[in-house]
């Protein structure tokens, strides 16, 4: 990763030491949610691009997916994870903002606006988890693991390596994004203390779709705007996934876009299509 991402930060809320990173120290808020099995690096080049156009950008880490720490006890599933992103934006965000779901960041996005929308100003969902659409194949491995009693044996440097190599590979349409930098980072995020291995394995464990089908079948409800922004070449939330959301969103417009499903990590075109759909809603384009 290059000179220019910003360092991490860590605010303490309820019982957990939330890490995030910011971009920008002013304009329109704008909170940016990953999946797995990413952190905050996901966002480097769409923050930079967004905190450039006059947004203030933040993109805190699910606990189990990145370096945000919490007691051992603490709920690892989307509800939980929604719950302490709510006390997160309270805390570090405080004004209105639009809210940005990628993959399970999207379910916990989700979960917020069908529960708690009031700080939530507008809603962008992208190559995202909903209904009962994960967890998809490549993760099922991962989830039986954690729930042996070996599963330190299992989650070895090596193995975890090799599973992040494979599903940014595949999600990806140039590998060239997959730096070294990268992958230690979301290496030691996810196994690189016996911390950060519990709060991933009770992640793993907690991962639960009935959360997603309620919350998805929700949305009616939600009266923001909501763009769908969906990559066309996605394999692991494919554009099915983005267009049954769509017909449950009330006020929802679609931008599909070139690319696979971790298409923020090697395109603008996320950033750029929200830019072009909030600031064009705003000039009453």
């Amino acid at each position: 990763m290059d000179n220019l991402i910003p360092q991490r930060q860590w605010v303490t809320v309820d019982r957990c030491r939330v890490a995030f990173r910011q971009w920008g120290a002013e304009g329109r808020p704008i909170v940016l949610l990953h999946g797995i099995p990413m952190n905050s690096a996901l966002w480097h080049r769409v923050g930079l691009r967004l905190s450039a156009h006059g947004y203030r950008v933040y993109a805190p880490e699910m606990l189990g997916l990145g370096y945000t720490d919490g007691p051992d006890d603490y709920d690892h599933s989307l509800r939980g994870q929604a719950g302490l992103f709510r006390l997160f934006a309270s805390a570090v965000v405080q004004d209105e903002y639009v809210l940005v779901g990628h993959d399970l960041g999207g379910g916990v996005a989700q979960i917020v606006v069908s529960e708690t929308p009031q700080s939530v100003e507008k809603c962008v969902l992208t190559d995202c988890v909903a209904f009962d659409s994960w967890p998809v194949d490549a993760i099922k491995p991962l989830i039986a693991a954690a729930h042996r009693e070996t599963y330190r044996e299992i989650f070895t440097p090596e193995h975890t390596r090799n599973f992040l190599q494979k599903a940014l590979s595949f999600g990806l349409l140039d590998a060239s994004a997959i730096t070294e930098e990268l992958i230690e980072d979301l290496l030691q995020g996810l196994t690189g203390t016996a911390d950060h291995l519990a709060h991933f394995v009770r992640f793993l464990r907690a991962m639960d779709n009935k959360q997603t089908q309620d919350a998805s079948s929700k949305l009616t409800g939600f009266q923001g705007e909501t763009l769908l922004v969906w990559a066309k070449a996605d394999q692991f939330q494919p554009v099915s996934v983005g267009e049954r959301l769509r017909s449950v969103l009330p006020h929802a417009a679609w931008t599909p876009i070139e690319g696979r499903h971790f298409h923020p990590l090697e395109s603008s075109a996320l950033a750029d299509a929200i830019i072009q759909w909030d600031k064009g809603a705003r000039n009453g384009q």
